[in-house]
């Protein structure tokens, strides 16, 4: 069974393809539809749709991101292909800069904070890479996880796993889909 693998936002993408290009994953490309994730939060996208409907198979849905609340409503015209048993929600909560907070080992710095900032708001303040703040943008996460930085973000992924302790009963860790 092949895997459509959603994503919240751009920042979400480019981990995906990172984590993908490092072979990380218990699935490879070839086991995703189109061979790469989607930054898109609904099933009713027209691209997606088309992929689906080319595909014609019944699919697992892998969604990543931070805000999960919101459920995925299955087009009638995909109700054979996708199903709602086969959705599963992989949860980034409180924000993909808790990521970056545990790699550079602020998690005691920002407990002290986190009741008036974001993980982003503290990482924006907080975090640099070859001199260079973070401004929440793709590029920052591309170089700074990029090589032999890699093998770090597997390790926060894992790390974050044990840092949040526990999602709602229905949100699996991004750690569970890693090898």
């Amino acid at each position: 069974m092949r895997i459509l693998l959603m994503c919240e936002g751009q920042n979400e993408e480019v981990i995906l393809n990172i984590l993908l290009d490092a072979n990380a994953f218990c699935f490879s490309r070839d086991d995703l539809i189109g061979r790469r994730p989607y930054p898109i939060r609904q099933l009713n996208n027209p691209t997606i749709k088309s992929e689906l409907k080319h595909y014609g198979l019944p699919v697992k849905v892998y969604r990543i991101g931070d805000k999960q609340n919101e459920k995925i409503s299955i087009p009638k015209d995909l109700k054979a292909i996708v199903t709602q048993k086969e959705i599963y929600k992989y949860c980034t909560k409180p924000e993909l800069e808790m990521l970056l907070i545990l790699n550079e080992g602020l998690e005691k710095e920002y407990e002290k904070v986190k009741s008036s900032q974001s993980p982003k708001t503290f990482a924006k303040k907080n975090i640099k890479y070859n001199g260079k703040k973070y401004d929440q943008s793709s590029e920052f996460l591309k170089m700074y996880y990029s090589g032999n930085n890699t093998k770090q973000l597997i390790s926060n992924i894992k790390k974050y796993k044990i840092y949040k302790k526990h999602h709602n009963k229905d949100e699996l860790y991004l750690a569970d889909l890693l090898k």
